[in-house]
């Protein structure tokens, strides 16, 4: 008969194993990840193999078994929608897997001694192994560890749709009204702050960069944008029927680490911000006004590829907007030729100057008096008031993305003035200025420029101080520069005569002062955009 020892002693390691095999079960090698905010019959991969989903009952949400043996990486995808890809980490210890000594406790009491004093270990080994045992099957199927994330929330923004035809567009600006110094968010590790992060310093901005993307997601997405490639001393970018502008005032930057020792930390950069976008036409109205945020996480340290993407589903978040694609949508089936109409803006009345009596002698320091200082944020240039109620040609390229800028007359009076229409494909920029009974230009509708005559360009060079300033040259000759004709001159032009006038030894309007050839060796080269072009560049009609 067997003594109660032993029999104490084979129950407590069969139970022991017993339950080391219950744990083994409890601690299966999957985990389920809980993923939240997916689009409804999203397609989940794990390590680029298709999984099935499980949904979670009274929500939208859904499990994915993950197999939790090493480092799986987790895609999301949904027409319609962008993208997400992450990677689940199983190092987190899975408090079952202790289970597995539970053996080892129930052996002690089994460990005895004989007659001559001797200890008998062999329940101790035995639970040793069963425990070891345990542990190392935990351990190769991937029992023994959880992930480090439970729960997923991918960022998955719809996308606008692909317009297969559409009036021509192109962002002119985006503005980034953040500072180097304003606070952006937290470096975090764990659940712990440990440095604040900084504009300019953790994240900086480009603004170039920024317009550069913004067009090139509107090519990808369809949309019809004009070249700027190739620009010349003529054009400044190529012309479209709208506009479109951001301007950000606001980033939410934090960088999460999941352990302080860097060699060990998984890294997510997580990026929210809000830009307010225009969408205007070709006379600087605002079709449509809207603010739209965009939010991106990224599985790294730090760096701008959060905040493109952010900044980008902000942009995917306006185009979305009903208004705007209205606005851009060109009917089906219209000819290239009507298309090209459609694009023209509405005609603009002008009344025609009335020309004061003047004599030869005193006809182009007449003219000076019809050519004002133009200032903007970023500097100044000159312009050509064309009627007498105020309104004034000048370059696209000197007014820039302003809606409105300083008007300065040579009479010294300064005026408001509000861009009412760009043509950057021709360079020239239509302004109004709420003043009447100036001295303007009459626009001619046919050319009376020779080449060899006698010519004066007048402006304001280099200084506001050298306001309506007289340069005498000749017209050097017609050149065709990207398919627009130009005047060439040799009256001396210098910075700030951009949008000032090219007369005639009689005062006459010949041509808007564009451009100067600059270079070693190159001297004496300048260009006008003729006068008779403007009314049809700008869409003007002009009434008496």
């Amino acid at each position: 008969m067997k003594k109660p020892s032993t029999i104490i002693l084979n129950g407590s390691i069969m139970g022991a194993m017993l339950l080391q095999s219950c744990a083994t079960i409890i601690a299966t090698p999957y985990q389920s990840v809980r993923v939240t905010g997916a689009p409804a019959g999203s397609t989940v991969y794990i390590n680029d193999k298709e999984v099935k989903t499980k949904p979670i009952a009274g929500s939208n949400d859904f499990k994915v078994r993950v197999r939790r043996k090493k480092n799986a990486e987790i895609k999301i995808k949904h027409d319609g929608y962008k993208d997400h890809s992450e990677v689940l980490y199983p190092e987190k210890s899975n408090g079952l897997t202790y289970l597995n000594w539970v053996p080892v406790l129930g052996t002690f009491k089994g460990v005895s001694t004989d007659e001559n004093g001797n200890v008998n270990s062999n329940p101790l080994i035995y639970g040793w192994a069963v425990g070891l045992g345990g542990y190392c099957v935990d351990a190769i199927l991937g029992s023994g560890k959880k992930f480090t994330k439970s729960e997923i929330k991918p960022v998955m923004p719809a996308l606008p749709k692909a317009m297969a035809s559409s009036q021509t567009i192109q962002c002119g600006m985006v503005n980034v009204r953040l500072k180097g110094g304003d606070k952006m968010g937290n470096f975090i590790v764990g659940k712990d702050n440990t440095d604040i992060l900084y504009f300019g310093k953790t994240l900086d901005v480009d603004a170039d960069h920024l317009k550069g993307n913004v067009n090139s997601l509107l090519k990808d997405l369809g949309y019809a944008v004009p070249s700027s490639e190739g620009k010349s001393v003529f054009s400044t970018g190529s012309n479209s029927r709208y506009t479109l502008q951001g301007e950000m005032r606001d980033v939410k930057y934090d960088i999460y680490a999941s352990h302080i020792y860097e060699y060990r930390a998984h890294y997510e950069t997580r990026c929210a911000v809000e830009v307010t976008w225009k969408l205007q036409n070709q006379n600087r109205q605002t079709i449509f006004e809207h603010k739209d945020g965009g939010s991106s996480v990224k599985f790294e340290k730090g760096g701008s590829a959060a905040f493109e993407d952010a900044f980008e589903n902000s942009l995917y978040a306006f185009l979305s907007n009903k208004e705007v694609t209205t606005a851009l949508a060109k009917p089906a089936g219209t000819s290239p030729a009507a298309a090209a109409e459609a694009d023209k803006p509405a005609a603009i009345a002008v009344h025609r100057a009335v020309l004061p009596k003047a004599t030869t002698t005193t006809s182009v320091s007449l003219a000076a008096k019809s050519v004002v200082i133009v200032e903007t944020t970023d500097g100044h240039g000159s312009g050509c008031i064309i009627s007498n109620d105020g309104y004034i040609v000048t370059n696209a390229h000197v007014v820039g993305e302003e809606a409105d800028v300083k008007v300065l007359m040579a009479d010294g009076l300064e005026a408001k003035g509000h861009v009412v229409r760009v043509n950057a494909e021709m360079d020239l920029a239509l302004i109004k200025i709420n003043t009447d009974g100036l001295t303007a230009f009459q626009l001619p509708t046919t050319s009376s420029a020779e080449i060899g005559a006698d010519v004066f360009a007048i402006g304001t060079p280099a200084d506001k101080e050298l306001g309506q300033s007289i340069t005498k040259g000749i017209i050097s000759g017609r050149r065709k520069i990207e398919g627009h004709t130009l005047l060439q001159t040799d009256v001396s032009i210098n910075g700030g005569n951009s949008g000032g006038a090219l007369v005639s030894h009689g005062g006459q309007l010949l041509g808007i002062v564009n451009a100067k050839l600059v270079g070693r060796g190159i001297e004496g080269i300048g260009f006008a955009i003729p006068a008779e072009q403007v009314a049809d560049a700008l869409q003007l009609k002009f009434i008496d």
